[in-house]
């Protein structure tokens, strides 16, 4: 009957109307797996700020006059500094001459979902929005360059108002198609209710095609950040500032954590390592005492008679009521001022401070981990700290300005790929013929893991040295054989 001829096929135009936006409106989500994929790496996840390469936020305004032309540069960069396109030879040179990996897979829809991620990141905080960070700032929506971003509610909403609106139009058209067959004499077929046509052959089929299609869909995107936890800052059993410590007072990252250079595991200090030098530093600008007292408690130190840092560890049978004694009496000298100008409210601080540490004598710190990789991937700290040369920000961020650390990189597997084809090896080792010099005469240092000694490397030096090469990166040497991290 027309009228669920008539429904059916307004299902079907339905569907073909939004598949091409399935795959090819800009979609955010998708832009912010594929930036975290490709280039988190060199770019701030802020976009306001320059990292290895520029902020992003306004990258579309930058390219106006060239609008077709940052779908080329995304795609093979050099391509266009070799063809002296003004833009790019532009930001060549203010990048130090430094050029942007290739990334030739992305389509112009991919490059769309990057740009709209980037836009909606770097001005509102979030992938899609509305953004609670924006909502929170301006009291309601924001209009910070979104002022024509439609409300998928209200697109749906249409959808359904369209198709509600199709079937009483059938319904109404069915009605005058029997009516004229009555007047003619011909056999009508009863009229079939909005459930019945529903229910039909047709549109079930319809309907199962879209669910299957848009749930295979959902899935797969979703199952791409299963075990992800990008921006995961737990609270830690001691509040530790790395803004403080690496940050202000300029504690290299390898003092505490010494493992990195060399071996797997960057290792966590062991409170030893912390009374270095809180032996001295008993009183923190934050937190006062609470905090050190933590570090005392599992350490077993003694506070109170530190003349001998090394030595001043109370004994390891001692029972928990004397070492509640001991830390009680320093207490009370570091907060000997208090106690005079209040001192009720004082010894309850104390008390408090010293309830929260019964069930850390002298245990370790049970620190929660916050970069986690599957079981079967092999990564060793060593081979990119001391061989690679990589510096702990670039998977780390900058954590000399956090406060609470929290995981800066996806750690997936694409980004990790991603960076051993575009890190160049730090092949310039310097080391002359009989000088054995641990500098290059451009006073870069040796990098003996990567010698002309090494024959295996031969050909690279040889390219290098004749200029037929700029760098060798690390998907070169083998950074991308399956075996180097799943074995």
């Amino acid at each position: 009957m027309i009228y669920q001829k008539l429904l059916s096929f307004c299902a079907i135009i339905v569907l073909i109307a939004m598949l091409p936006n399935m795959a090819n409106a800009a979609n955010p989500q998708n832009g912010q797996s594929l930036f975290l994929e490709k280039c988190a790496s060199c770019h701030n996840n802020d976009m306001k700020t320059d990292m290895t390469g520029p902020a992003l936020l306004g990258v579309q305004d930058r390219w106006k006059k060239y609008p077709k032309d940052i779908y080329r540069w995304i795609r093979n960069s050099s391509g266009l500094i070799e063809e002296n396109h003004p833009y790019a030879k532009a930001i060549y040179a203010k990048w130090n001459n430094s050029q942007m990996s290739p990334f030739p897979e992305l389509d112009d829809a991919a490059i769309d979902d990057i740009l709209s991620y980037i836009q909606n990141k770097g001005e509102l905080g979030c992938a899609v929005p509305p953004c609670e960070t924006a909502v929170a700032a301006t009291g309601g929506a924001s209009d910070a360059g979104q002022g024509e971003e439609t409300n998928p509610y209200l697109a749906w909403g249409l959808i359904f108002v369209l198709l509600f609106a199709v079937a009483m139009l059938g319904r109404y058209i069915n009605s005058l198609n029997r009516l004229s067959q009555e007047r003619a004499g011909e056999n009508v077929e009863p009229e079939k209710s909005i459930v019945g046509v529903l229910l039909s052959p047709l549109v079930v089929k319809v309907l199962i095609f879209v669910l299957v299609l848009v749930g295979g869909y959902t899935t797969v995107n979703k199952a791409i950040g299963l075990g992800r936890q990008q921006g995961y800052a737990p609270t830690q059993p001691i509040k530790f500032s790395h803004k403080l410590h690496a940050g202000k007072h300029g504690i290299d990252c390898q003092y505490c954590h010494d493992g990195a250079r060399r071996s797997k595991h960057s290792v966590i200090p062991a409170t030893n390592t912390c009374i270095n030098c809180h032996a001295n530093v008993q009183k923190g600008p934050e937190y006062g005492t609470a905090e050190i007292l933590k570090v005392y408690a599992a350490s077993g130190f003694n506070p109170v008679a530190n003349e001998n840092a090394y030595e001043n560890y109370l004994p390891t049978d001692l029972d928990a009521e004397s070492r509640t004694r001991v830390y009680r009496s320093w207490l009370k000298k570091m907060m000997k001022d208090d106690l005079k100008k209040d001192e009720k409210g004082t010894k309850r601080l104390i008390e408090e401070q010293l309830s929260a540490v019964q069930t850390m004598f002298s245990k370790p710190v049970e620190w929660v981990r916050i970069h986690n990789l599957p079981d079967h991937v092999y990564f060793n700290h060593a081979q990119h700290v001391s061989v690679g040369k990589i510096k702990c920000q670039t998977c780390h961020g900058k954590v000399e300005e956090m406060d609470i650390v929290k995981q800066h990189a996806p750690l997936s597997m694409g980004w990790c790929i991603n960076c051993h084809r575009q890190t160049e090896v730090q092949f310039r080792d310097g080391l002359d013929k009989g000088k054995r010099s641990p500098y290059d005469g451009e006073g870069n240092q040796a990098n003996a893991y990567y010698s002309e000694d090494y024959k295996y490397y031969e050909k690279y030096h040889e390219e290098l040295k004749a200029g037929d090469r700029k760098g060798v990166t690390v998907e070169e040497i083998g950074g991308l054989e399956c075996q180097k991290c799943h074995y």
